[in-house]
């Protein structure tokens, strides 16, 4: 396998209301609190508007300041939240929720994919996989609880 960016999937285990977004929020948590420059993919705008949403909420003790890419094309918030493919340059981390890999995964330092526990999810997750897999990077997989 060639070097190229970490890219760890995570996969619920449960079932959840959600699950996955809630998740994504609490890895973007996460990696905005390392001093990470983070980038959520979404599938569509729907899927933006609920992150928009969740990243005020999920939790009532953190605060991640965040802009859809929509509201502009800079990057000024640490947390950018978009449906089309990011910038390379100033996003370190690239957490999706889409149903299709980062076609240009070579371009981060690493890169989440959120697997639900729906079946259509877990179909995705495992497409997702096997891209990677095939262009020569051997992803981590976590399975997580809740």
């Amino acid at each position: 396998m060639t070097a190229g960016p970490q890219i760890d999937f995570y996969v619920l285990q449960e079932q959840s209301p959600g699950g996955r977004f809630k998740l994504a929020c609490r890895i973007v948590e996460k990696a905005y609190r390392l001093g990470h420059r983070v980038y959520v993919r979404t599938g569509n705008s729907d899927d933006t508007n609920v992150l928009d949403d969740l990243l005020w909420t999920f939790s009532q003790n953190s605060f991640v300041p965040h802009q859809l890419r929509a509201e502009s094309d800079s990057q000024e918030s640490p947390v950018v939240i978009g449906e089309h493919p990011p910038a390379a340059e100033g996003t370190d981390v690239v957490i999706s929720v889409a149903d299709g890999p980062v076609s240009d995964f070579t371009s981060y330092l690493r890169i989440v994919e959120i697997v639900g526990y729906e079946d259509d999810e877990k179909a995705s997750g495992r497409n997702r996989f096997r891209y990677y897999r095939e262009h020569g990077v051997e992803p981590n997989t976590h399975r997580i609880a809740r």
